[in-house]
């Protein structure tokens, strides 16, 4: 009997230490030690958004077709194997509208091949070849030079091409062409087809900021 009195005393002993322990109102329960103590508490930054990806450049692709003139006169007879010479874009070059190789850049070409005529009627032989163009200090290779034919150009006829004098044969070729025909002569202005080698990746030009629209200003109306 005495032990069941005793075990009646603890349990509830016990069971008014549980309820002592949780507050009957929510507002007294204690805040966190670091809010008591004034600490700031720390939120993480939204993540910075990544950077737009850069406008692709602009491919001239190799292959394309380009104008050129001989800036020297030539000839089978008073060129030399090895000897280079002057070369001009005539026509400019553009990519999705946008021009990237500009009209009147130079560059060099070389004589492959130069052979005078000869005493028992041999044809004189001249081989050229473009070899690049030069566009701000970046070489443009070219290959698959050769003469246009007269009121040919890249676009169709309208290219008049006046500055070869006795050609009889001319073959393209990888490199150059061959004409013969007695001593053969290519005067300065002669216009011939070239073709890129590479290709080439150009930047694209950032897009033009539109100018702020200025407010407009009502004028006053001054009274009577």
């Amino acid at each position: 009997m005495g032990g069941s009195i005793l075990f009646s005393l603890v349990l509830a002993a016990l069971l008014q230490q549980a309820s002592a322990a949780v507050p009957a109102d929510p507002a007294q329960v204690p805040e966190p030690a670091a809010a008591q103590d004034g600490a700031t508490s720390v939120t993480t930054a939204p993540a910075a958004e990544a950077p737009a990806p850069a406008p692709a450049g602009l491919l001239l692709p190799k292959t394309t077709p380009l104008i050129i003139a001989i800036e020297k006169e030539l000839g089978s007879k008073i060129s030399q194997t090895g000897e280079t010479f002057p070369i001009r874009l005539v026509q400019a070059v553009s990519v999705d509208g946008v021009e990237v190789l500009p009209a009147g850049i130079t560059g060099q070409g070389e004589v492959v091949h130069a052979k005078k005529a000869g005493l028992a009627g041999a044809a004189g032989e001249l081989v050229l070849a473009a070899r690049y163009l030069d566009f701000n200090g970046r070489r443009i290779e070219l290959r698959s030079f050769r003469f246009m034919e007269a009121g040919e150009s890249s676009l169709g006829k309208g290219q008049d091409n006046t500055g070869v004098s006795n050609i009889t044969t001319a073959v393209a070729g990888p490199i150059g062409f061959f004409i013969g025909g007695g001593n053969t002569n290519v005067l300065p202005g002669t216009v011939a087809n070239a073709k890129t080698r590479n290709d080439e990746l150009f930047e694209r030009p950032a897009p033009a900021e539109a100018a702020p629209v200025e407010p407009q200003i009502e004028p006053r109306e001054e009274n009577p």
